[in-house]
């Protein structure tokens, strides 16, 4: 199985790395390449265009995400990080060449996605063209996949460059509160524990030196407390590249003069179960931003929700994904033309749970339900929106049935807490749509399903 990549002794960002190294390390290869002067590189980096239609996928799939997020109001910037082989070729082995496919990706995917509307912050040119790529401190660490520091604060400045270019970019930065940062830069350097791509690579490769780095630190120039607390208007959805431990998003603080909200997960989850995850959360559903960042690394583009080297457990039919994703960040509820009725039946049998339409009970176990009938199909673009308390419970289970259809299950995980939390989720079928929808809470103190309404998506999201 592909999760058994991931090793506990080194960060589980190498994870995807693994999977999408699985495809061209047949044979027997090592994931990792062994380079010149000491320097690694992932064997996954190299691209090909027997991946270009889940490349086309990726970019579509963002394409149609970026009108949601427009139609209620959020601005997304995506960027990519580039492969770390193009940006220091000259140190792959003689018997290693860049093809042509991967040296023009990067540009490819730029031009895809912002033939698709997606505003594309461009990473690879200033890399490439940075008199920092080849100086003693370089932009990616030899030894590791990940930028350096180096190259997080180019990141981040690039960054701001491409907002201060764009009008659109610019008004909503404007429209986000200041917030005062400072940044610290350390007066020796350390040894570097970014050394990952050592375990990708043979034992007997022999041994390599330490690389050393400048720390920096970013902090608020004044304490946060209740009385100067401002919300947070920015949110980075990222990868590895963009967790904390890189300062990437600290530099972005930085040069921003802005909070941003860092909600950024390792490659073993992967971006589109890291973005569902954080839609559907209350940071979110209480408090969307005003502008999402979107980071990925370059050769994580083709990789659709489907891809089949992902982990199961994070992964998922393109077309749902999107359904799941949009339903999440819709503000208001259309109606759909389906009416929901909660039946007579499981917790609300004898009528004492249910109230004006809302159940709340107390104690539920795993064999207990609430049915919900539908007076017609439900259909692709609908969705079930409602407020959902299960204290103790970690997920929900749905489980959709109806004349000519076949079961399906599908599982939610919740909060688990004595609050009530938004919950909204499309009910795809394999056919005509389903008539009838159990809701299992699992083992809960409490239980409580509120306000539920039949909603309806955007008409042309699957164009």
């Amino acid at each position: 199985m592909i999760k058994y990549c991931c090793i506990n002794k080194w960060r589980c960002a190498a994870f995807l790395s693994c999977a999408l190294g699985m495809v061209s390390a047949q044979g027997g290869e090592s994931l990792g390449i062994v380079g010149k002067n000491e320097w690694l590189f992932l064997r996954s980096e190299l691209m090909s265009s027997a991946e270009a239609a889940g490349s086309a996928e990726t970019v579509s799939l963002i394409g149609r995400f970026n009108k949601v997020l427009v139609a209620n109001g959020i601005t997304m910037a995506v960027t990519m990080v580039p492969v770390k082989m193009r940006l220091y070729a000259e140190y792959l082995p003689d018997d290693v060449k860049l093809n042509d496919y991967t040296v023009a990706n990067y540009e490819r995917m730029s031009k895809a996605l912002q033939a698709a509307g997606v505003t594309v912050i461009d990473l690879n040119t200033p890399f490439l063209n940075s008199p920092m790529r080849r100086s003693d401190t370089p932009l990616f660490y030899r030894l590791d996949g990940h930028w350096s520091m180096t190259g997080a604060k180019l990141a981040a400045e690039t960054f701001k460059a491409g907002i201060d270019a764009n009008p659109m970019l610019k008004r909503v930065l404007d429209a986000t509160p200041e917030v005062a940062f400072q940044m610290v830069v350390g007066k020796r350097k350390t040894p570097s524990k970014s050394r990952e791509l050592i375990n990708l690579i043979p034992p007997s490769s022999g041994t390599f030196a330490f690389e050393h780095v400048t720390p920096v630190r970013v902090t608020r120039a004044q304490e946060q407390n209740e009385a100067n607390r401002v919300p947070i208007g920015i949110t980075m959805q990222g990868s590895s590249f963009s967790q904390e431990w890189t300062t990437f998003v600290d530099a972005l603080r930085f040069v921003l003069q802005r909070d941003i909200l860092n909600v950024s997960v390792p490659a073993n989850i992967g971006a589109w179960f890291g973005m569902e995850s954080y839609l559907s959360s209350d940071a979110f559903q209480t408090n969307a931003p005003k502008m999402l960042i979107w980071e990925r690394p370059e050769y994580t583009m083709r990789a659709p929700p489907n891809f089949r080297f992902q982990d199961a457990q994070f992964a998922s039919d393109n077309t749902e994904w999107l359904l799941r994703a949009s339903a999440w960040i819709q503000i208001t509820c259309k109606p759909s033309t389906v009416n929901a009725k909660v039946m007579p039946v499981g917790l609300a049998a004898n009528g004492v749970n249910l109230k004006e339409g809302d159940i709340v009970t107390g104690r539920t176990r795993d064999n207990e339900f609430i049915e919900l009938s539908f007076d017609k199909p439900i259909k692709k673009l609908d969705y079930l929106a409602a407020r959902v308390t299960a204290a103790g419970s970690k997920s929900l289970i749905l489980e959709g049935s109806g004349p000519g259809e076949a079961t399906r299950r599908f599982a939610l995980n919740i909060v688990g807490d004595d609050t009530p939390h938004a919950l909204k989720t499309p009910l795809p079928s394999n056919s005509q749509g389903f008539t009838k929808l159990r809701i299992y809470p699992g083992e809960s103190q409490r239980f409580a399903l509120q306000g539920l309404k039949i909603c309806r998506q955007p008409e042309d999201i699957l164009n």
